[in-house]
Formats: structure tokens, sequence, C-alpha cells
């Protein structure tokens, strides 16, 4: 049966609980630092008593504060294990460090402030902790979170887990009628990164070792390992597609037969939906719709209804690469509905967003561009109302829309507003760290320059772009700065020069298993050959990418495959 939980959690935090429950069963005489995330004590407090309540009959729980004049971690450790209770303990331990909410951030006549204080101890103290074999975990607000890594790498380095907790609305004070709360539901889609494979491989040998291979919390770990390894060929960083993409499909069958061998319909609906996630990516459309109308009835009988908006979001992006844009709005203003009505401002912006995409596919590009401003002003919205908090993804948000918007611009031929956009998109990526979001914004700017004829101004964005992608190692987006180079030299009428970087495009997009974009890069080649007369070359390149359409269900750009075959058949 599923894990019960005794304290009433919205879906979000449940699974969050769960996932640090796993954690800290699969961690036994272990040292795994674990962060726990919340700005609200009351919920904190009631994680705290509910997760030492459960865990009670086998692992028993101690309880310290940092002490604000001197706020180390291994001196409030110190307390509970020189304890004499301690000492006469026969059971396995975890300890709950509290008090990081009560530091103080400003500094006074030039002393450090306690959280400075914090951060050193925790930066310098790393090795000491070696001697405590416990699971740890140390409860911190998002303000501390956000300084963690750059304040104390060393430690941060070291963690097992961040476990993140929004604020329940059952526990929040009534807001007088012209305050907004903002939901932060869709803010973290994806925790998995909080965890290494190497973490999430060894807590489920662990697990599988103490608790049997049909345990619950396994049904978990095989779906974050799944999309851990799942983000990394989406972000091109796998070392070996074709292995670590077997293994994304191995973890996530592995998580589904669990699921239904205990009867988790939760984790079954989990475990589907992301296989139809996975399917769609590698472009094998047809597995992608079996799981996602799947996981899309499971999330309904279980009254998961963010679980089922994201499952109509997952559909209307199949059908709107499948070219039937009809049945794609169908699902995209169902999933937005569903935000809407359980007050998912993030939710609805993304749909507005991929409403907004299917316009573009169109070639609706005014209604594109109407549906992308909605996406960014509810974007601007919450990032106004979060007061820093968590405001990383919404400003990716907000940054995607300025980069929907000006390509919606660029496609209405309006080049000089794509680049403010685009320029706009750039400032906030800049601004937040996101390297690959910055690389994006390079590649869209040197599209709009395209437009204008003005070339040179364009490879040199795509350079830009390219740089990054190299030094972030993603290699997807590698591929499309090349082949965006080879666009632009196309356009110049150097197409020797084209064809190089076409062709390293389709090295890394056929080494990664992009499907998609070796297609494309194909066609591109064909063209390329076309208009230097090396039309043997050019027929077999459109051949490999009439193959590649057919297989993924892409009738339209099969039918341009063979238009251009039969213009250099009818030649000769």
């Amino acid at each position: 049966m599923p894990l019960e939980t005794p304290l009433k959690l919205s879906d979000e935090n449940n699974l969050n609980y769960q996932k640090l429950l796993s954690v800290i069963e699969a961690s036994e005489n272990t040292l795994s630092l674990l962060i726990a995330v919340c700005d609200d004590r009351r919920l904190r407090d009631k994680i705290i008593e509910a997760y030492e309540k459960e865990l009670s009959p086998n692992i028993a729980s101690y309880h310290s504060r940092l002490d604000q004049n001197e706020p180390s971690l291994r001196a409030a450790i110190y307390k509970i294990v020189h304890s004499e209770d301690f000492h006469k303990n026969q059971k396995n331990i975890l300890l709950t460090i509290t008090g990081a909410e009560d530091l103080l951030f400003i500094r006074n006549n030039g002393e450090k402030s306690q959280q400075d204080k914090f951060f050193g101890y925790l930066q310098w103290t790393r090795e000491g902790l070696r001697e405590f074999p416990y699971p740890i975990v140390l409860w911190v607000t998002n303000q501390i979170l956000v300084n963690l890594s750059r304040k104390a790498p060393d430690f941060w380095s070291w963690r097992k887990g961040v476990f993140h907790f929004t604020p329940e609305p059952s526990l929040i004070p009534v807001s007088p009628p012209d305050n907004r709360v903002v939901s932060y539901d869709h803010l973290r889609e994806d925790y998995s990164d909080s965890l290494s494979l190497e973490d999430l491989e060894e807590l489920i040998a662990n697990t599988e070792k103490k608790r049997g291979k049909n345990d619950p919390n396994l049904v978990t770990l095989y779906n974050n390992l799944g999309k851990t390894y799942f983000n990394r060929i989406r972000s091109g960083e796998s070392v070996n597609f074709p292995d670590e993409k077997e293994k994304a499909l191995h973890c996530y069958y592995q998580a589904l037969d669990i699921s239904r061998e205990i009867g988790d319909r939760q984790g079954e609906g989990n475990s589907v939906q992301n296989l139809g996630f996975l399917y769609n990516y590698l472009a094998q459309y047809k597995q992608a719709i079996e799981y996602l109308q799947e996981s899309l009835a499971i999330k309904r009988e279980v009254g998961d209804h963010k679980g089922e908006a994201c499952s109509y979001t997952g559909l209307g992006n199949v059908h709107n690469s499948l070219g039937q844009y009809k049945q794609a709005i169908e699902y995209h203003q169902k999933s937005l509905a569903i935000t809407a009505k359980i007050g998912d401002r993030y939710g609805q912006a993304s749909s507005y967003n991929n409403i907004g995409n299917v316009h573009n596919s169109l070639g609706e590009y005014e209604q594109a561009k109407q549906y992308y401003q909605k996406s960014l002003t509810i974007f601007i919205e919450i990032a106004d109302l979060a007061k820093g908090q968590i405001c990383k993804e919404i400003r990716q948000g907000e940054a995607y829309s300025y980069n929907n918007i000006g390509n919606a611009c660029r496609s209405l031929g309006q080049y000089e507003q794509a680049i403010e956009y685009h320029q706009q998109s750039l400032t906030i990526t800049r601004e937040i760290g996101d390297r690959k979001g910055e690389a994006n914004s390079y590649n869209n700017i040197g599209n709009a320059y395209r437009s204008l004829g003005q070339y040179e101004q364009a490879i040199e964005h795509y350079q830009q772009s390219l740089a990054i992608t190299r030094e972030i190692a993603d290699r997807r987006g590698e591929a499309y700065s090349y082949i965006n180079l080879g666009d632009a030299y196309c356009s110049l009428g150097q197409y020797q020069q084209a064809i190089k970087y076409y062709q390293q495009s389709l090295a890394i997009t056929r080494e990664i298993g992009d499907r998609y974009g070796e297609a494309n890069t194909w066609l591109n080649l064909g063209l390329s050959f076309q208009n230097i007369q090396r039309n043997n070359e050019a027929i077999k390149a459109f051949q490999n990418a009439h193959q590649l359409y057919q297989d993924m269900g892409l009738n339209q750009m099969v039918e341009h495959c063979d238009n251009e075959i039969n213009k250099l058949v009818s030649r000769d």
C-alpha cells in the first residue's frame, strides 16, 4: 500500500516529506547531510513532529538548536551526542538541527553577522562531521539556502538531499482581501538534482538490502534516479546517451512495477507520466501519448489536480510536435483551466506559453505574441510577490517569456523589437546565473540579426552562444549553435562553411540521440549540397531526414523531404 502521512500536506509537500523519510531510512549508521527548507515555523515543527513519530519504532530522534552567538552545526550536534540519554540509546539515530531561521544577516560595528559565522563554521568543519555516522536534518530558510552553495561550497557538496516545503493554506492566517497569496507549486517541477547519481544508487541498494525490493520508498527513489538520467540526457551532459537512456527507462519501469505490485496508484501515475515525458523527448510520440493518457486517468482517479494538469501539458506538447494543433490547444486549455482553478499562477503562466507555442507553430504570430504577453505578465507579478524567495525559477520563466515574445516579433517582421525582448531575456539570465538561458538568448539575438540581413552580427552572437554551451558542456545547445552558424553562412552563400558547421551539429545530435535535431540537420545539409550542385549527396541527406521524420510521425516534414528529392530526380 502507498505510504500514509500522519500530517495533512499538499501534494508537493507530501512528495518531499516522503522523499525525506526515504533518505533518512536508507541512511542508517551513515553520515547523511539533509537540508530541509521551510519559511513557515509552524509547518516545519509539524513536519518534524510527524517524521519523528513515524520513525520512532526503529529510529531514535534527537533535536538541537544552533547557538545564535556561536552558530556551529558541529557544536549543536555535540550537545546531543554528549548527553546521557544519547549514550543509553540502542536504536538507530536521527539528528534534527534548527535555529538557522533566527540568525541575523546584519553586521554590527563591522563584525561578522550571525549568518556569516554560521556559513564559516559549515565551510571549515565539514571534515569534523565524519565522526557522526547519522542522518542529520538541517532546517534552513530560503534566504539561507540561496547563500549556502556560495558561502559554504564544501559543505554544500556533501549534501545528500535538499527538501523544500512551501506554506500550507491550512496553516496560513486568512489574509486581508487586498493581499494576494502566491502559489509556488510549479516552481520546482523536478527535485532530482538535489541528489547525485551515486547517492541515489546507494540509497536504492541500501533500501533493497534492508527493506526488500518492494519497499514503497523505492518508487520515489527509482523515479528520482530516472529523472536524474533524463536531465543529463536533456541537458546534453550524458557521457553515453544510449546507455543512460536505457538506464532512465529501466528506472521508470522499475518504479512502475513496484508501484503496481504494492497498489501505490499515485506512484504508478508518477511513473507512467515520467515515461510519457521521456518518450516525448525521444520523439517516440505514440508511446508518449499512451503513457500520458494512462497517467491522466490515474491522476484524475487519485485527485491529483496538479498532476492532471501536468499530463494535459505533456499531451499538448506531443500533439504540437505531431502537427495536430487543434488537439494540442485543447489539451493546453484544459491544463490552463485546472491551474487557474487551483490558484497555480506559475502553472497558468506556463500554459499561456505553451498555447502561444502552438499558435506560433500555426503561423498565427499575433495570437502567439498575445499569449506570451499574458505569461510574462504573470511571471513579473509573482516575481514581485515572491520578494526574492525561490526567485530563480520565476525569473527563468520571465526570461523564457521575453524570448518567446521576441521570436514572435521576429516572425512578424518586427526585428528591432525582437532584439529588445531578447536583450531583456539576456539581462535576466545573466543576473540569475542561468548560463544555459544566456546561451539561448544569444542564439535568439543572432536569429533576429540574421533576419535583418546583418549576418556578421548574427555570427558573432552565435559564436558567443557556442562558447557558453561548450563551457557548461551543454551538448544539445552546442549542436543548435552549430546549426545556427550553418544557417548564417548559408545566407551568406558560403555553403562549404555552412556544411562544416552542419556536420559538427550532426555528429553531436547523433551522439546524444536527438532525433529531431538530427533530422533537421540532415535537411539543412541536403539544401546546402543542393546549392553547390552536389546532388547525390543532397538526395542522400534528404533521404536520411525523410526516414527520421517518418519514424517520428512528422508527415509534413516527410512530404517536404519528398518534394526536395523529386526536384533533384526530375532534373536528372
